[in-house]
């Protein structure tokens, strides 16, 4: 992977987050879902989700 300088950098994945949006087509009412895929990103997730909590 490379920085914003492109020079190689030493890192490696350590998790996904996905977000999924959904919206009722009749009454416009808009959900979400927030799933991590293991407990090394779990901390990052509930930070999005109090953020979408703000909106």
């Amino acid at each position: 992977m490379n920085n914003i300088n492109n020079k190689k950098s030493d890192v490696e994945k350590v998790g996904t987050i996905s977000v999924s949006i959904y919206k009722n087509k009749n009454t416009g009412f808009s959900a979400y879902s927030i799933d991590a895929d293991n407990d090394d990103v779990i901390q990052v997730s509930y930070m999005i989700e109090d953020t979408l909590k703000m909106y």
